[in-house]
């Protein structure tokens, strides 16, 4: 009987943590038609689109609630991304799909955000235009992940942006 006691007690009180250490952070991409860029052919533009926002809004949602504090809450939402490189449809018809990586093509991703505390009150928030110039310097060569960049681009916005003292 002492035993189911506390097991029953223990289990309250993790519940009661973990509710409590979870951050709620949304992410909404709109008007994806209307994007720069976020596909993986030109031949197909819409090929890839809703598994990369699938990928970039769990990406966001983890990466923010490790940074946010207890109680906090945070609302993304993207309007625009352009991603790495671009298609060049002059090569040759065989390489027509082949996203061509260049300096010249760095990546870019608008968004606006709101951070809220626990009672709600707004402690933070803004329109972002996301560049990185020198992308291409900084990255990992041998990573064949396609969004590698926009998510190192988010990952210095996600520090910027959390890893200050928010308000309480």
């Amino acid at each position: 009987m002492k035993t189911s006691t506390l097991v029953t007690i223990l289990g309250l009180f993790a519940g009661v943590l973990s509710a409590e250490s979870a951050a709620a952070v949304t992410v909404d991409f709109v008007d994806t038609d209307n994007f720069t860029d976020f596909t993986d052919s030109y031949s197909f533009p819409d090929r890839g689109q809703d598994s990369y926002i699938e990928i970039l809004s769990e990406y966001i949602t983890k990466r923010a609630e490790r940074k946010l504090p207890v109680g906090f809450s945070l609302q993304v939402v993207v309007t625009d991304v352009d991603m790495a490189g671009e298609f060049e449809p002059w090569r040759t018809s065989s390489a027509r799909d082949v996203r061509i990586v260049k300096d010249l093509y760095p990546p870019r991703i608008n968004l606006s955000f709101r951070v809220m505390n626990a009672t709600g009150a707004v402690v933070a928030e803004g329109n972002r235009k996301l560049r990185d110039m020198g992308f291409m310097y900084s990255g990992r060569a041998l990573d064949s992940d396609p969004l590698k960049y926009e998510k190192k681009l988010l990952d210095g916005w996600i520090s910027r942006e959390l890893g200050r003292d928010l308000k309480v």
